[in-house]
Order: C-alpha cells, then sequence, then structure tokens
C-alpha cells in the first residue's frame, strides 16, 4: 500500500487492519501506529530474547529448546528457524534481561 491509498483509522496514524495475506492469522486484525525512529525504537527493545521452541517427531521424543538471542539478530534467527526448522517450531518469544553464561551470547 502506498501512502497515498494509507487512511489511518484514528488522527494519530494507529488503528486496526485485517491480515490479508496466508497464514494462520488470516481472518483476525493487527493493530499498527507510527513508529519511532530506527535508532530511537532499538535503543528500547530489550538487549537478548529467550525463543523457546519445541521439537517432536515420529523419531524424537518431545522436548524444548531455548535459544538466547542478540535484538540485532532475533528477525533473522526467526526467519531461519521458521524457514529451516523442520519439526522444531516456535513455541513462545519474550525479553531476557540477561543470557545464562553457558549460552555464550554477549
Amino acid at each position: 500500500m502506498t501512502k497515498d491509498l494509507w487512511i489511518p483509522d484514528n488522527p494519530d496514524g494507529s488503528g486496526w487492519a485485517p491480515v490479508d495475506w496466508v497464514s494462520a492469522a488470516r481472518g483476525s486484525r493487527y493493530h499498527y501506529q507510527h513508529g519511532l525512529p530506527w535508532e530511537e525504537a532499538n535503543a528500547q527493545r530489550p538487549a537478548f530474547y529467550e525463543v523457546v521452541t519445541r521439537l517432536e517427531s515420529a523419531e524424537l521424543a518431545p522436548h524444548e529448546n531455548r535459544y538466547y538471542v542478540g535484538r540485532e539478530e532475533l528477525a533473522d534467527f526467526l526467519a531461519e528457524i521458521s524457514l529451516a526448522g523442520g519439526a522444531e517450531v516456535v513455541w513462545s518469544v519474550a525479553p531476557c534481561a540477561s543470557p545464562p553464561e553457558a549460552s555464550n551470547v554477549r
């Protein structure tokens, strides 16, 4: 959508719109709003995230994996696990104040 065609619901530039791409979320709606400039918005994000995945298949007993990911790598990591994870699916994503030392993420 171009700026010329997009008309927000509210004067502050926010609103609700239907999810219009094919996915599990199709038919629901998402909330949109104006965002801060990249540098300012990025600085407000948590430094790290804990990404929990669930893995189960006919060959494997169900289990969960916990990955600790820096904010700069989060989008790429989620794309990679979504595309290449096979039986491993994203279970949850949460801010993490400080990853465990054993994770080797700093």
